[in-house]
Formats: C-alpha cells, structure tokens, sequence
C-alpha cells in the first residue's frame, strides 16, 4: 500500500493494513471520489489522539 500525502510524498506500508490500523498509526485517511465535494468531510481520530 502506497500512500502519497499533499507534496507527493510516498509512504510504503504493509498491503494488509487496516483503515483503522492506517489512522492509528497516526496517518489521516481521506476517501473521495471524482465527484468529491469539499463540504462532506468526515474525520476520524485515533482514541489515543482524542484523550490527549
């Protein structure tokens, strides 16, 4: 699994991984498609990031 942040950066990861598993480790997930809408927008954090 390739993820590729914002400047194009490319972190390699395990292709068994988990959304879950993605999010706590720290990474954020954004899912869209080609009629991607700005305005629906879902977060998810990681229960370790929301108790700090």
């Amino acid at each position: 699994m390739d993820l590729v942040n914002k400047k194009g950066e490319i972190a390699v990861l395990a292709d068994n991984l988990t959304l879950k598993e993605i999010v706590d480790m720290g990474f954020s997930v954004d899912l869209c498609d080609s009629a991607y809408d700005k305005n629906e927008h879902w977060t998810v954090a990681s229960k370790s990031e929301s108790q700090e």
